[in-house]
């Protein structure tokens, strides 16, 4: 009997366990308008879920193509999905990067520095920063709320 409880809490605790993190995570994507400094669109996934798979399940297809969108290396495959994407180039072990590259990854990271900065203002909540031990369909709803609040600051 009690294997079979142990079972189920295997199987259930695979929805949001994160093997590299090897605790249970929840990720937050933020999609920021960049003229305005404000969040305009969440999106919430389980821990292990890559980067690029939670913008196609949430935004991807319905994203307009003349929307300039700046992405950091996570977001690889995005190029696929839509064409105004500014990401960082890479270098590889035999081609370092050229100075053009060099420049186009410091405009992209000008532009990029206001998410990281607003992720600092979503950290400075304590909810956020710490591990949530509350119930975890709350935590959407308190993201959103927290983000409002930034949203009004940000007026």
């Amino acid at each position: 009997m009690s294997l079979k409880v142990l079972f189920n809490a295997l199987k259930n605790q695979s929805k949001n366990y994160s093997g590299k993190k090897k605790r249970h995570t929840i990720k937050t994507q933020i999609m920021l308008d960049l003229t305005s400094h404000r969040a305009c669109q969440l999106a919430f996934s389980d821990g292990h879920t890559h980067d690029f798979t939670l913008f196609k399940e949430s935004i991807g297809y319905s994203l307009p193509q003349n929307t300039l969108v700046f992405v950091d290396l996570g977001y690889l495959g995005i190029l696929k999905f839509h064409e105004n994407t500014f990401i960082p180039a890479k270098r590889s072990k035999h081609h370092p990067l050229t100075q053009e590259d060099k420049q186009l990854n410091r405009e992209i990271a000008k532009i990029r520095i206001e998410v990281e900065h607003f992720n600092a203002k979503f950290k400075t909540f304590q909810i956020m920063a710490q591990p949530y031990r509350n119930r975890r369909k709350r935590f959407e709803l308190r993201a959103e709320l927290i983000c409002g609040i930034i949203n009004h600051e940000m007026m």
